[in-house]
């Protein structure tokens, strides 16, 4: 994918791992003004993407990092934060809802990434990334609202629960550039656990929010930048209630238990991805009871 300048002062800096390469593989984001910059996600923390990271700060003589901003806790953006912080001596900023999910490398929080209990090796590096991420020691405790000055640039935090609790997206309004890391991505859909790690009603209220900023480019922490921002926003939110209400047909048709959903809307489904795909359903399911439209006994959910 090699190194992109994406606008005057937004450079993306791609590295490909053994571990996840590919449209997939995490967007990490520079964002420079004069002398200063800001890094958007550190993406993982392997020899090899931490290096290429910094051969390209390398190249940019002159160039201080002030920020590492981390949009979320999951490994794939932060597991590289702690070298490039030590690299750099840019400090590392996180929502404080984030931050005892990325200490606790231990917890069983659900991952972007699933991975099959017969993958050893996978296992063992998910782990290491897991307590790499959690060496990222965010001394910045970012709330809605706040700003990083980067030269002349404004980094404003726009605080995006839903895919986690604790998601943030950024917009610099001088570039109309919003930085959206997994809120939105730039190709497909994004895992949504239910509460207490996720939250699908929060989720679609960020996405309205993301809506009424002036955005003309759309940097996703996977995929490609998008340029019709409010098109790929609304995209997103249809996606989303389309699915819900499917959910709200299947209950109505008799199919009540989130076994006989997840075989009705994912028929054909790698089987390494149906632990994730049930997490969609008891998101959306989750939303749906907390607004009264449905009500389980057991397994079995009906129609309110």
């Amino acid at each position: 994918r090699g190194l992109m300048q994406v606008t005057d002062h937004i450079f993306s800096i791609p590295a490909e791992q053994a571990f996840y390469t590919g449209p997939q593989s995490p967007n990490v984001f520079l964002v420079r003004d004069g002398d200063e910059a800001a890094l958007i996600d550190s993406g993982f923390g392997d020899e090899s993407s931490v290096k290429a990271r910094l051969d390209f700060l390398a190249e940019h003589e002159g160039v201080r990092v002030k920020y590492i901003v981390l949009t979320h806790h999951h490994f794939d953006h932060s597991s590289g934060a702690a070298q490039l912080r030590e690299a750099t001596g840019g400090a590392v900023a996180l929502h404080p809802r984030e931050e005892e999910l990325l200490r606790d490398w231990q917890s069983k929080a659900p991952q972007d990434i699933e991975v099959p209990k017969e993958m050893k090796e996978l296992a063992e590096k998910v782990e290491t990334f897991r307590k790499q991420a959690a060496e990222a020691d965010p001394t910045i405790k970012m709330n809605d609202g706040d700003e990083f000055a980067v030269g002349d640039l404004t980094l404003r935090v726009v605080h995006t629960p839903g895919h986690t609790l604790g998601s943030v997206c950024i917009h610099i309004p001088q570039e109309r550039a919003l930085f959206t890391g997994d809120t939105a991505l730039g190709l497909g859909t994004v895992a949504i656990s239910p509460p207490p790690h996720g939250d699908m009603a929060l989720y679609l209220e960020s996405l309205e929010r993301l809506k009424t900023l002036d955005s003309a480019l759309m940097l996703p922490g996977h995929g490609q930048e998008v340029h019709d921002v409010p098109a790929k926003l609304q995209e997103l939110i249809d996606h989303r209630l389309a699915r819900e209400e499917q959910i709200v047909g299947l209950i109505d048709k008799g199919k009540r238990t989130e076994k006989a959903m997840l075989s009705a809307i994912y028929p054909e489904l790698d089987k390494r991805m149906l632990p994730a795909a049930q997490r969609q359903i008891e998101a959306h399911l989750a939303k749906l009871e907390s607004e009264a439209r449905v009500a389980h006994a057991g397994d079995e959910w009906t129609l309110v």
